[in-house]
């Protein structure tokens, strides 16, 4: 019974590794394309023959692959739709090759790999197949890409506003020289790198189509949601109804802006530790966890199979995700 027990263990631990090393593969992929784009023009090309690695020749069938499935799912109206909704997500990605409805495709890749790796491990566990439970592995791995995108897109909201101070002074230091705001707005666009670069490219695009600058700004702070945009439109609007020289608009959003960031930095020092004291408690029972599951996988067995045990689990998981919420909103700070 015990060789039994290792040879499932093992048995797992190897679909888990094939599983995590496939959704490397596709994350190093998703990533790759847009950092070779980003630095293509600063490198020099010191290839002398066509060869290519191991590695890069997969990430090519990879491609090839997606790119097929791509097409197939293209003359589909519901998936293009479907897919367009991953068009905000997509804004800042320079790549050529990764468009909204090859995410599609890469969804239905996971989950066709997952579903195989399930299959597999029924058939190695001589176990039977629960419809249920495939329908379930089937819909998470579907929806796990759409996880990773908004993080990935979350952290180039947080990359804007961190990159926004830096535009800013850019700008005033072009007003300060005689540049016109579209030629400031020029000098960001080829100075700075992503996701802020794709943001001023809108913009310029809105000036040239006619709107004013506070309605581009408008728009910039629609698409972000950073609360310096929103100063930043609040001020250009009100130069625009009263006058004034924009010279001093900028110095004071300059200036707003370093305060602002001075008193972040004093806020992040400050509460840094309880940060990590907060994400350690999270991490630390599903770790527990874990840990009892590997040394004994019968142990919370009355917990999964008795009604009272379900009660349980469903008492444990609300508090602790009542938890986490009650501790954000009194760790969260307002910002004014």
């Amino acid at each position: 019974m015990d060789k039994l027990v290792i040879k499932e263990v093992l048995m797992s631990l190897t679909l888990c590794s094939i599983f995590l090393i496939l959704v490397f593969l596709l994350v190093r992929l998703y990533f790759s394309i847009s950092y070779e784009k980003r630095i293509k023009g600063f490198a020099l090309d010191t290839k002398t023959n066509d060869e290519l690695s191991i590695s890069d020749s997969f990430i090519n069938f990879i491609k090839k692959i997606i790119k097929s499935l791509s097409k197939i799912l293209n003359k589909s109206i519901l998936l293009n739709d479907y897919a367009k909704r991953f068009d905000k997500y997509m804004i800042y990605q320079n790549s050529v090759f990764l468009e909204s409805i090859d995410l599609i495709s890469i969804k239905f890749l996971v989950m066709f790999l997952i579903q195989i790796l399930y299959g597999l491990s029924t058939i190695i566990k001589i176990g039977e197949f629960d419809i249920y439970q495939f329908i379930i592995v089937s819909l998470i791995s579907f929806f796990a890409i759409d996880i990773m995108v908004i993080i990935v897109y979350k952290n180039e909201k947080k990359q804007i506003e961190e990159q926004l101070l830096q535009a800013i002074v850019i700008m005033n230091s072009a007003f300060k020289s005689g540049k016109n705001i579209l030629q400031a707005i020029e000098i960001v666009k080829k100075e700075l790198p992503s996701p802020i670069k794709e943001e001023f490219a809108i913009i310029h695009k809105d000036l040239s189509y006619g709107l004013s600058l506070s309605d581009a700004f408008n728009r910039f702070y629609d698409r972000v949601k950073v609360l310096e945009a929103k100063y930043i439109t609040s001020s250009l609007a009100l130069l625009s109804k009263t006058g004034g020289n924009i010279v001093t608009v900028f110095n004071m959003i300059e200036k707003n802006f370093y305060d602002r960031l001075r008193i972040r930095n004093e806020l992040d020092a400050l509460t840094s530790s309880s940060k990590l004291l907060f994400r350690a408690l999270i991490i630390m029972p599903i770790i527990f966890i874990l840990v009892i599951v590997l040394l004994n996988p019968s142990y919370f067995d009355a917990l999964l199979t008795t009604k009272i045990g379900i009660i349980i689990d469903i008492i444990m998981v609300t508090i602790y995700f009542l938890y986490i919420i009650v501790i954000n909103k009194v760790m969260k700070v307002d910002e004014v």
